[in-house]
């Protein structure tokens, strides 16, 4: 029963959302293709750097999944406390973990950004850059189910201290993500 109420609580706001974004898709509808247009496969020498803060953000983001305390991401990572907007998936980290938190005891968590497909980077200037990544989060709960699922997210990196660290995340609504499918 629990699993029913979450999964129709979780379906009535992706379709509400879904609509009121469709409207403001629709008065830009290729804002998603050339976001993703701009993005390409990082060097390799390229993907280590980029992939070490992807890994650490998710390391974060999960544990304070499990913890069930979005102050473990802020601690680390205090620019996402600023501008959170669920409506666009801007810094969304906080009402995940809330969601989790109300709904299921979790135990554990893993990620594997890429999962889909490799990371992606939009170079924005030396100090600034953009990764794509297209991977999956999974979270032990504590009946021996999981939950969790395919994550699309753009990731603003910003070199500080001389590595690189996150400033902002945007995830992919369900309307950017159908978008995103078919201009694939």
């Amino acid at each position: 029963m629990k699993k029913w109420l979450v999964f129709m609580i979780l379906t009535f706001t992706i379709m509400g959302c879904d609509s009121i974004q469709e409207t403001q898709t629709q008065e830009n509808p290729s804002q998603v293709k050339s976001d993703t247009e701009e993005f390409s496969e990082p060097e390799p020498s390229e993907w280590v750097q980029y992939m070490k803060p992807v890994r650490e953000y998710f390391y974060y983001r999960t544990h304070a999944a499990v913890k069930g305390d979005i102050q473990i991401l802020w601690n680390r990572y205090p620019d996402l406390k600023n501008n959170v907007d669920p409506k666009t998936g801007v810094n969304n980290e906080e009402f995940e973990v809330i969601s989790l938190r109300e709904s299921f005891t979790l135990i554990d968590a893993n990620f594997d950004p890429e999962s889909y497909e490799r990371i992606k980077v939009k170079m924005v200037n030396d100090k600034e850059v953009i990764v794509l990544v297209h991977g999956h989060i999974g979270y032990l709960r504590d009946d021996f189910d999981d939950s969790g699922g395919e994550i699309l997210i753009k990731l603003f990196l910003e070199q500080k201290e001389n590595q690189w660290t996150v400033v902002k995340t945007d995830e992919y609504l369900i309307h950017e993500y159908k978008e995103w499918l078919k201009n694939k």
